[in-house]
């Protein structure tokens, strides 16, 4: 050991303070003033310090000499000022024996202590205890080290920095009561820079803390910079979330990040206000290191798109990078795409929470932020807590989450509160057609994957609230007498909906998620509430209200079964992230399938088709209306002049009625006049020609054109109708061009003798051609059965929503909607259907063939504007001549294709417009059904 007689230990100060003590202050004083008058009193922290000699009285010095002893080797041996600058008095013989102990004493000393070498704790009510010591004698201590060449301790450094920088002597979190020596936790401490300046010293010393937690605590750029120059080369987890760290404090973290010794793992920086500029360097000194960093949170930093690119990079290629949050930016939609790109590729993130952005804002029409958030929920593997609060979503963009939500079985906990819809208990996202978007308010923050409360939240999470699996089982004549097929199961938590629990070959059980604390629930069987007799139950005595086969009522029960679950669970192993219960996230209840209704065959009739309400056989009467309306609008009656023949000539054609009719009906579709359906002079000839009107005798192409000329021009009370084209034919008008026609034919020639007998002739002559059109004809045979309707029942959602959205065009504020020749067109080009065997006159006749027969077309519009109903007659008409091959069929010729029966090709032609027609939520919901619905399944009893 070191002695020095120089310096006083411990065991001398114990006896040195007893000699003071019986030394009178007003004493020492007046020896201090006699010294130097203008002195003042010794503060406890003030240093002892010899005056200089030209301030002291001769006579005094000489005094003070002869007080001080000599060593063995005469030379001076001096003490404290205290010991010396006493008043000159008369010896005490009991005082100077007692004086001469305590030097006696003194001289025996066996050591120094020195302080700072001493291993004193840092954790526990005894290292507080032992810091308030520390504290009082810290400036001996400091005279200590500084003697011996002592490095401080952190006790003394943090207090000389305190005392240097004139704060508080706290703890600051390195001394503590409990607690890890590893972990600094200082959170919302409100320390600021000066107390950092204090930290930084004490963590000179200390190297053994590795966790960092000072949230919240005003500490700035240079307080930022202090500390982080100390804690580079340990630290592993770094929260400095809610300070205001600057771009200075950006750089220390950036060189932290760039050494060599970098072992952090968690980084915080939350609610720093740094912008994109600064997270943008941390982000690309990550990139640019070989860093471990398992967690990083930038959220509330005002992150725009600005910094989208370089966080798709820092997703991609940060392998370790197990959570990201960035929570409460202002990143939209095209940003929102980038990332969600780069999550579709990452395999190893677990946490990701982007709550409070925008992604629901698409900037441009070419940004495709919901599909690729669709994209990533299908095919995520790895993700398990995901945040989408509050992103601006609109109902629509809700709806195709849900859909594709709905295909992910992998994500434990989807919060989505702020935007349309509530999770449910299953973990599906639930959208009710007509609900109102959500009120804006605060949303739970989600934290890694650990439980962050107990309370039950509308939009059920099963990692925050800490959901427990519980098996559900009944077993016969134990849990109750009686047949328990079907049993179901009501819970409190879901408002006591019935769940069916299905028998197997060994025991009727059902697993599900339940929250913490008590679950309340009953059983129906057999129509009957009942409680399990080997289940835990608790008296009840109120009614309750269930709902049992889709109808809510009330029961009352004397007892009800309940569960008792512990408040704090956690899903998954803290190791490997392995889920700890069996149940998947959004697996669907189990659906009871009465055995009757298993074997029962539907027996299928028009009446309960699709096309039953609102599709209009042409019978009798209607046509007779049609007809009545066309005969008065033509000027047969100025042709024919007796009127005796002229009824005679009306009757002929009215037995001919329905053939002109059809006739007309097709070839005015061949050549529509815009989109007013007519007949042009190119296409009357093609008539006359497949009908041999013409045989260059009894008539020419020459005649031909002078009757089409001649009743065109007849009709001038209908000039300016734009509904009657003036060098086309309408309806009405193709039947007076026959009897025109006849009578050049057949009476100019004295073929017939008369107009009635022309008439005939020349009808008689086109009914075999004429014959060949017949739109009903092709329903009867093609479109109306069974497989067409379930078909078009099975999509009709999806036809619905193609309907409406393009049926806007000529459609007329609070007019009902309808479509026009135009968007039929756009439908068949946006689908790619036209090629060469499908061109526009094939949409054109398929539009025309597909309107139900209407009595007035010179004055009503309605011939122009198709109805839903006639909508699907049309998709179906040009699905059966673009002859796609069904779902199952493989590498069929062309007339195999045509051969196929329709609802084959109108199943896969449907699919085709899901994928080209529709919007993402029917195209996720249409699009990827690869098996036929008329695929033959053997029947399960």
């Amino acid at each position: 050991m070191i002695q020095d007689n120089h310096y006083h230990t411990e065991q001398t100060n114990k006896y040195q303070n007893q000699l003071d003590r019986r030394r009178s202050s007003a004493q020492f004083q007046d020896a201090s003033t006699m010294m130097n008058p203008s002195s003042t009193h010794l503060s406890r922290n003030a240093s002892y310090s010899m005056p200089h000699e030209s301030q002291l009285n001769p006579q005094i010095l000489a005094k003070i000499a002869s007080m001080i002893p000599q060593n063995s080797d005469n030379k001076k041996k001096f003490y404290r000022v205290d010991q010396v600058l006493k008043p000159k008095k008369k010896p005490d013989p009991l005082e100077e024996e007692q004086e001469n102990e305590i030097r006696k004493n003194l001289l025996l000393s066996p050591e120094i202590v020195k302080e700072d070498l001493l291993n004193k704790p840092l954790v526990g009510s005894q290292a507080v205890q032992l810091y308030y010591q520390h504290y009082k004698k810290v400036n001996k201590v400091r005279q200590q080290n500084d003697f011996f060449k002592i490095s401080d301790s952190v006790q003394t450094a943090m207090l000389r920095q305190a005392e240097q920088i004139d704060v508080l002597p706290c703890k600051i979190g390195v001394i503590k009561t409990k607690g890890s020596e590893q972990s600094l936790q200082i959170s919302h401490q409100k320390y600021g820079d000066r107390y950092a300046s204090m930290l930084s010293e004490g963590l000179k010393v200390n190297s053994n803390i590795k966790d960092f937690y000072m949230a919240n605590n005003r500490i700035q750029s240079s307080g930022a910079t202090q500390i982080l120059n100390q804690i580079g080369k340990v630290a592993k987890v770094l929260d400095l979330q809610q300070n205001n760290i600057g771009k200075i404090g950006t750089d220390s973290i950036c060189q932290q990040i760039q050494s060599r010794e970098n072992k952090l793992e968690v980084l915080n920086i939350e609610d720093n206000k740094l912008g994109d500029r600064n997270v943008i360097r941390i982000l690309k000194a990550l990139l640019n290191s070989n860093n471990k960093l398992k967690s990083l949170n930038i959220s509330k930093n005002y992150l725009t798109n600005d910094s989208a690119e370089i966080l798709k990079e820092s997703i991609i290629q940060l392998d370790n990078m197990e959570q990201l949050y960035i929570h409460w930016n202002q990143i939209k939609g095209w940003g929102g795409q980038k990332i969600f790109e780069a999550l579709i590729e990452n395999k190893t993130l677990l946490v990701f929470d982007a709550g409070w952005n925008s992604f629901g804002i698409q900037e441009r029409k070419d940004v495709q932020c919901i599909q690729k958030i669709c994209d990533f929920l299908i095919t995520n593997k790895t993700v398990l807590h995901f945040d989408l609060s509050s992103n601006q979503f609109n109902l629509n963009d809700c709806k195709l989450i849900a859909n594709a939500l709905k295909q992910n079985r992998t994500i434990y906990g989807f919060h989505f509160v702020n935007n349309w819809g509530v999770v449910d208990a299953r973990g599906f996202l639930q959208i009710q057609e007509n609900e109102l978007q959500r009120v804006l308010g605060e949303t739970p923050r989600i934290k890694g994957l650990q439980q962050t409360t107990t309370i039950r939240q509308e939009n059920v999470c099963w990692i925050c609230e800490g959901w427990q699996e519980q098996k559900f089982t009944w077993i016969p004549d134990v849990s109750g007498e009686g047949e328990a097929d079907p049993l179901f199961i009501h819970l409190d938590f879901e408002a006591y909906k019935q769940v069916y629990i299905p028998k197997t070959q060994d025991q009727i059980s059902l697993t599900l998620m339940i929250p913490t604390n008590t679950t309340q629930y009953i059983y129906t069987m057999t129509d009957t509430q009942v409680i399990a007799n080997d289940q835990p139950n608790i008296p009840y005595g109120h009614q309750l209200k269930i709902n049992y086969n889709n109808n809510n009522i009330t029961v009352l029960m004397e007892n009800v079964n309940y569960v008792k679950k512990d408040k704090h669970f956690l899903i998954f192993d803290q190791v490997e992230y392995k889920p700890l219960i069996s149940v998947l996230p959004r697996t669907p209840d189990p659906i009871y399938i009465p055995p009757k209704l298993k074997k029962q065959k539907r027996i299928w009739t028009f009446p309960i088709s699709i096309w039953a309400k609102d599709f209009k056989f042409e019978n009798e009467d209607l046509l007779k209306k049609c007809f009545e309306k066309d005969f008065a609008c033509s000027k047969i009656s100025k042709i024919v002049k007796n009127p005796d023949e002229l009824l005679e000539i009306k009757n002929v054609l009215w037995l001919h009625y329905k053939l002109i009719k059809e006739t007309y009906k097709q070839y005015s579709s061949n050549s529509p006049t815009g989109d007013i359906w007519s007949i042009s002079s190119n296409v009357i000839t093609e008539f006359a020609q497949q009908t041999e009107l013409i045989d260059g005798k009894t008539l020419k192409l020459s005649d031909l054109d002078l009757k089409f000329i001649a009743t065109c021009a007849a009709s001038i009370e209908y000039k300016g109708n734009f509904r009657n084209p003036e060098r086309a034919l309408c309806r009405f008008q193709f039947m007076e061009f026959l009897v025109r026609v006849s009578e050049d034919k057949y009476l100019k020639t004295k073929v017939a003798n008369n107009m009635l007998e022309a008439t005939k002739m020349i009808l008689e002559q086109c009914k075999t051609y004429m014959s060949t059109f017949d739109a009903q004809k092709w329903r009867n045979e093609r479109y109306f059965n069974e497989q067409c309707d379930d078909c078009l029942k099975f999509f009709r959602p999806l036809l619905n929503h193609i309907y409406n959205k393009f049926s806007v065009k000529k459609v007329k504020p609070g007019q009902k909607k309808f479509m026009c020749l135009d968007e039929l067109h756009e439908i068949c080009s946006q689908a790619n259907l036209f090629d060469e065997r499908f061109v526009e006159r094939d949409a054109d006749n398929a539009f025309n063939l597909s309107m139900m027969l209407q009595i007035d077309e010179l004055e009503s519009d309605r011939i122009f504007q198709m109805t839903f109903i006639e909508f699907l007659e049309a998709i179906a008409r040009i699905t059966d001549k673009v002859s796609m091959p069904g779902i199952d069929a493989v590498d069929l010729t062309w007339d195999q294709r045509l051969a196929q029966p329709l609802h084959l090709k109108l199943e896969k032609m449907l699919i085709h417009l899901a994928n080209t027609c529709s919007s993402e939520e029917f195209k996720l919901q249409y699009g990827n059904i690869n098996k036929s619905m008329f695929a033959v399944v053997e029947e399960d009893d």
